[in-house]
């Protein structure tokens, strides 16, 4: 299993095993992918969110994937595709957080993302990819 995709968008949606993007900067999206020897079975993945010095702040999820063969070629395994809104998610304090995607004892994703007062966010957005 690994982390195939990760990126922060504004807006998105999942719907079908298609994701849909607005813009970048709010959302975390993330896109676990299995090998053709995990069809079938289930694996914990862990989720959470730490601040810049690797500590958890308060969000931990764990959510099961589970691969099935792909639709087409049945040596492949199909993706899971994780989203998260983070409107209103409560921060200590401003400044740059993680979000992780872990299996066990193993990070499979980092992505950075940045906490900032309103008058002091950057004109004209961004993207963050991974």
């Amino acid at each position: 299993m690994k982390v195939d995709y990760a990126f922060i968008a504004e807006a998105a949606d999942s719907q079908g095993g298609l994701f849909y993007v607005t813009r970048g900067g709010a959302d975390i999206y993330f896109r676990v992918v299995g090998e053709a020897h995990e069809i079938g079975q289930i694996f914990p993945v862990t989720y959470k969110i730490v601040d810049a010095d690797g500590r958890a702040i308060g969000f931990s999820q764990e959510m099961p994937a589970r691969f099935e063969p792909h639709p087409l070629d049945p040596t492949r395994a199909t993706a899971n595709v994780v989203a998260f809104r983070l409107y209103g998610f409560p921060v200590p304090e401003f400044g740059t957080y993680l979000f992780e995607v872990h299996h066990g004892d193993e990070r499979l994703a980092q992505v950075p993302f940045w906490v900032v007062p309103a008058d002091e966010a950057p004109q004209g957005g961004g993207t963050v990819e991974m």
